[in-house]
């Protein structure tokens, strides 16, 4: 493939960048902060389903504890309207008696409802209790958070600064660069996890020499404006003057 000297140049150059961006947000994952702020959001994916469920349930609870204090009204609405027809002796002398056996059944009717009320509400007080302790470890989760935040803004801030020069360099860079030459750079990098290499004399700068005679002698064949593929490395290799 065809580039000029310059373009050779800033090809190596993109890629001590790339090695070295790589470097840097490796070390920005591997701070114990930003592992805490990991752990931090597993917990708090926990937390909300958790609450999800503490909050439907409580809803559930609140809408039977509805359905039953209608029951109770619709009850003791009837038995006003029985207890005053009873105490205004409306009606036959069997009426009355019958009267008096459905307030009976009522009376007992509600007392059973009143109890399930009761029970009800217990578990009202429960869930409710549920969602403030959920709340409270939202809160506790998020405090902890935002101080792992600051700890790792505090802890990254040379890296931080590093890294965007680092890439605001390498934009530059790319931005002049051959097209066709840029891409096969990254088509190698996402392939071998290189993209380019130098060699000088019969030596990879940087590394074991791991070509084939056939490929050096491609690559001292080179001329000065060609840079070679590698099958061997599956990347590009630059040729420096000796």
């Amino acid at each position: 493939m065809r580039a000029s000297k310059a373009q050779q140049q800033a090809l190596l150059e993109v890629q001590e960048l790339d090695t070295r961006i790589a470097q840097l947000t490796a070390s920005r994952k591997k701070h114990p902060a930003f592992l805490a702020l990991s752990e931090l959001a597993g917990r708090k994916s926990d937390l909300e389903r958790a609450a999800a469920g503490v909050s439907s349930k409580h809803a559930d609870i609140k809408r039977e504890q509805a359905v039953i204090e209608n029951d109770i009204a619709r009850i003791q609405a009837r038995q006003e309207v029985m207890g005053q027809r009873l105490a205004n002796g409306e009606g036959s002398a069997k009426d009355l008696v019958a009267i008096q056996h459905e307030l009976n059944q009522m009376a007992t009717r509600r007392e059973k409802v009143e109890a399930q009320l009761m029970e009800v509400m217990e578990r009202l007080e429960t869930s409710s209790a549920d969602m403030d302790a959920v709340k409270a470890q939202v809160a506790g989760l998020a405090a902890d958070a935002e101080k792992a935040r600051a700890e790792y803004k505090a802890a990254m801030g040379e890296v931080d600064v590093e890294l965007s020069e680092k890439q605001a360099r390498r934009a530059n860079l790319v931005a002049d660069m051959d097209a066709e030459l840029l891409e096969e750079y990254e088509y190698c990098q996402k392939r071998s996890g290189l993209g380019v290499v130098a060699a000088k004399g019969r030596q990879l700068v940087g590394m074991v020499n791991a070509l084939s005679e056939y490929e050096w002698h491609q690559i001292n064949t080179l001329a000065e404006d060609e840079v070679y593929y590698s099958e061997d490395m599956e990347c590009l290799i630059v040729k420096l003057a000796d």
